[in-house]
């Protein structure tokens, strides 16, 4: 329960977010997967990446991700990233579950929490051999994707500097929001679309609704940091998400102007709750 819009969503930060600081954790799970792929493929690097180190993830729902980048000609050189996954998943061994939905990753589940992701790779280097990004798989459109994930975790801690804690916060409930639709962005997506939005992050209401503005016309095409990041959608997903982000802005900016218009927190209140659901406090 909450007499006001700003502690509703502070109340709605504290339920949604995964308590602590669970690097070393991670980086156990990211040796154990060294560990296991020993004598079986070359890994060159490996290292956690995902929600967990860059302080975005969501309780309960929280894996690790780890990238393993292996030695090119050994393993990557002229195969489709199906292959790559199927080998990768073959040498984890029989913990190994399922390809993750978007067709990067090879899911495997521990009995405590947390479970992994693992990312195969490949380095790409410049002429003085250092590495500038990575490719990893997209299995589903068997294409191989460029990616810079410690650029991208410094671009998020220098941005939640910059414009202030909310940042973190509001990419946190956009992603809770999103793991509840029918059709989904890939996170990837979402910290791109907040890290290219201009507006002010001070103010929660006036952040929510202007993410979800701006998410909306950037489905068909975002280009961001040298890529396409909207290219897993085709176009019946972009229809479908579309509508979502539809229904999220009006409900988003019918809360912000309740609130900050018509200083009717209660009203306000509801607007958001019918956007992020139950664990949004209700008003009182």
């Amino acid at each position: 329960m909450a007499w006001t819009v700003d502690r509703a969503f502070e109340d709605f930060h504290s339920a949604i977010t995964l308590p602590g600081d669970h690097r070393t954790t991670a980086n156990a799970r990211k040796d154990w997967i060294v560990s296991q792929l020993k004598g079986r493929l070359t890994v060159l690097e490996a290292f956690a990446m995902g929600s967990i180190p860059k302080y975005t993830a969501l309780s309960g729902h929280a894996d690790v991700d780890v990238l393993v980048a292996l030695h090119y000609g050994a393993h990557i050189e002229g195969r489709k990233p199906s292959a790559v996954l199927s080998t990768l998943k073959t040498a984890l061994g029989p913990g190994a579950g399922a390809v993750r939905r978007n067709g990067q990753a090879v899911t495997v589940k521990f009995q405590s929490w947390p479970n992994l992701d693992v990312v195969p790779a490949s380095r790409v280097v410049d002429d003085a051999g250092r590495t500038t990004s990575y490719r990893i798989p997209d299995m589903n459109r068997e294409v191989w994707l460029t990616t810079k994930p410690r650029t991208h975790d410094e671009r998020i801690a220098d941005a939640a500097s910059a414009r202030g804690p909310h940042f973190r916060q509001i990419i946190k409930m956009v992603k809770d929001w999103n793991r509840r639709q029918p059709k989904r962005l890939q996170s990837y997506h979402i910290e791109a679309i907040a890290l290219d939005g201009t507006w002010s992050w001070s103010d929660y209401s006036w952040a929510v609704y202007q993410f979800f503005q701006a998410a909306q016309s950037q489905l068909s095409f975002h280009w961001h940091d040298g890529e396409n990041v909207a290219g897993y959608l085709d176009w019946q997903a972009q229809l479908a998400i579309g509508q979502q982000l539809r229904t999220a802005t009006s409900a988003a900016n019918s809360g912000w102007y309740a609130a900050y218009s018509r200083r009717d927190h209660k009203a306000a209140i509801g607007h958001f709750k019918s956007i992020f659901g139950q664990r949004f406090p209700s008003y009182g």
